[in-house]
């Protein structure tokens, strides 16, 4: 990623965890959303459990949850 932003981190475990970012990736802006896992090196890294939505439908995904919640 060229720019982050982290937004929230929401703790699964001692050695998981969901990140949620703001990024830039080939010039375009994303919502990240994906699992960590914390390296035996300490280090926490990303896995390929995740998506990555387009900035512009943010506002459309916040809605969709909401109405799921709603139920």
């Amino acid at each position: 990623m060229e720019n982050e932003i982290v937004v929230a981190e929401l703790e699964r475990g001692p050695d998981q965890k969901i990140v949620v970012r703001r990024t830039v990736f080939r010039g375009r802006e994303y919502l990240d959303i994906r699992n960590f896992f914390l390296a035996d090196s300490g280090e926490w890294l990303p896995t390929k459990k995740g998506i990555a939505i387009p900035w512009e439908l943010r506002a459309e995904l916040v809605a969709a949850l909401e109405r799921a919640g709603e139920g």
